[in-house]
């Protein structure tokens, strides 16, 4: 059997970057995107997400997500993710996820775009097992993911937002 040796900093992946256009004022975008408990409304691979330190969207608050990664060919992989809150501003904020695969970091921002805000989020992946083919293919497949996800986020602004 082929043993690796895990260096230090895990396996870094090329960071991923996704940016939308959303329909709404940037604090109310901002004000539900930050809790968490609202990722099953717009990501379709969340099940469920769960409060579990903390009263508020602050510093130290962690959430347990219960997800799904739909693989094709291949049965469907179940697990749960840990997110803390690591950072927090006015429009911006940066979580820690960590997960049996890998541990990123999730900075997402929003400002204001004309009658509605641009969201973006910048995600650093680093595996905790070699990765193989997955370290190269990560950026693309995760930046597929993450723009439909805010495709989704969009069309639930549109369907929760009275036309103006």
């Amino acid at each position: 059997m082929r043993r690796y040796r895990r260096s230090v900093d895990g396996y870094p992946a090329r960071p991923v970057s996704v940016s939308a256009h959303i329909p709404a004022p940037p604090d109310v975008v901002f004000e539900f995107v930050t809790d968490t408990r609202n990722d099953p409304l717009w990501c379709e691979n969340v099940e469920k997400v769960e409060l579990v330190e903390g009263s508020g969207i602050e510093l130290g608050t962690r959430f347990r997500f219960h997800q799904h990664l739909d693989r094709p060919g291949a049965e469907r992989v179940q697990f749960d993710v840990d997110v803390e809150v690591v950072d927090i501003g006015q429009l911006s904020i940066r979580w820690k996820a960590t997960d049996r695969f890998q541990i990123r970091e999730i900075s997402l921002g929003v400002e204001p775009e004309g009658t509605g805000s641009r969201i973006t989020q910048v995600t650093k992946a680093t595996f905790l097992h070699p990765p193989g083919m997955a370290k190269w293919l990560y950026p693309l497949l995760a930046r597929r993911i993450f723009g439909k996800q805010f495709r989704d986020l969009a069309a639930y602004f549109e369907r929760v937002t009275p036309a103006g």
